[in-house]
C-alpha cells in the first residue's frame, strides 16, 4: 500500500491520514476506519465534517496544550466524543511562538530550532504530562471494539505529539520499525505544500537562511528527531516494548487485545 493512500481526502486540514493498510510482523494488517493521526480539527469544511463522520470518527483526542486549543479550537462533530489530553504543559514544539521570538533565538544560534525539537522529543518520551496523554489514549483504544469506528488523536501540525503516538501505537500492534519510521517521515510530504508556502512567504518578508531553517526544523520531521526518540527510550526504559509497558501500563493481555481489536487477517 503506497503512503498517499493512507492520506484522508480532508479539505480545511493538514496531515490527516489513516493508520489501516499497514502490515504487522505476523502477517497480519491493521484495520481501516479504526485510528486516524492528524493536525488541528479547526479548519474543517462542512464537507470534511460529513466526511469524517460517515467515515466512522467516534472520538477525537486532542494532544494540544490549552492554548493552542484556545487559539484554534476543535469543531465539534456529531456523534464525536472530544478529550483534551495536553501531551506538554507548554507548547515544546514552538507551534504558537511568535515570528521575533524565534528570530531573536535563531540569531543567537543557527541550529537553534533543531535543538528545540531534540528537547522536545525528550520530553515527549519522558514527561510526566506526556505520560498521561499517552496512557488515556491507550486507555480509549482498548474501549473502541465496535467495528468501523475511529479513534483520532492530533496534535497541531500532526507530526511531532501526534507522530509519537502513531509510533507507540504502531509498536504495540506489531508493526515492523522500518514501516513505522516511514508512517512517522511522511509527514513531511503530506504537509509539503503548507510548509513550501510557509517558507515562501517568511523569505519575502526578509526571514535571514538562519530563520528559514529554524521553521524548517520546527515545521518538519526528521530521521535525527527519530532516531533522538528511540536513543532516550532504550536509555531510559531499555526498548520501547519496555516502555509501553513500564510508561503506558500495558499489560501482555492488554497488548493481545489491542491486537484483537485493531488487526485483521
Amino acid at each position: 500500500m503506497q503512503l498517499n493512500q493512507h492520506l484522508l481526502k480532508i479539505q480545511g486540514g493538514r496531515n490527516f491520514r489513516e493508520l489501516g493498510g499497514y502490515k504487522t510482523i505476523s502477517g497480519k494488517t491493521v484495520k481501516k476506519h479504526k485510528l486516524i493521526r492528524s493536525g488541528h480539527l479547526s479548519d474543517l469544511t462542512k464537507e470534511d465534517r460529513e466526511y469524517l463522520e460517515k467515515y466512522g470518527l467516534k472520538y477525537d483526542v486532542d494532544l494540544r496544550t490549552s492554548f493552542e486549543r484556545g487559539k484554534q479550537p476543535d469543531q465539534k462533530l456529531a456523534g464525536v466524543s472530544y478529550f483534551a489530553d495536553p501531551v506538554f504543559d507548554e507548547d515544546l514544539t514552538d507551534s504558537t511562538m511568535s515570528i521575533s521570538d524565534m528570530a531573536r533565538q535563531s540569531a543567537k544560534d543557527g541550529n537553534w530550532g533543531y535543538q528545540r525539537m531534540l528537547w522536545a522529543y525528550q520530553n515527549m518520551a519522558t514527561g510526566k504530562n506526556a505520560n498521561q496523554a499517552y496512557r488515556h489514549l491507550f486507555e480509549l483504544l482498548l474501549g473502541n471494539e465496535k467495528e468501523g469506528e475511529s479513534v483520532l488523536f492530533h496534535c497541531t501540525a500532526g507530526k511531532d505529539r501526534t507522530g509519537f503516538g502513531a509510533i507507540l501505537i504502531l509498536s504495540a500492534l506489531g508493526v515492523p520499525m522500518a514501516t513505522i519510521e516511514r508512517d512517522y517521515l511522511y509527514t513531511n510530504q503530506a504537509v509539503k505544500g503548507f510548509v513550501d508556502q510557509l517558507l515562501a512567504k517568511e523569505e519575502a518578508k526578509g526571514a535571514n537562511e538562519s530563520l528559514l531553517k529554524t521553521f524548517h526544523d520546527l515545521q518538519t520531521v526528521q530521521p535525527a528527531y527519530f532516531d533522538y526518540l528511540f536513543k532516550t527510550i532504550n536509555q531510559q526504559y531499555g526498548s520501547i516494548n519496555a516502555y509501553l509497558h513500564q510508561q503506558i501500563g500495558l499489560s501482555n493481555k492488554d497488548l493481545l487485545d489491542l491486537r484483537e481489536i485493531y488487526l485483521e487477517d
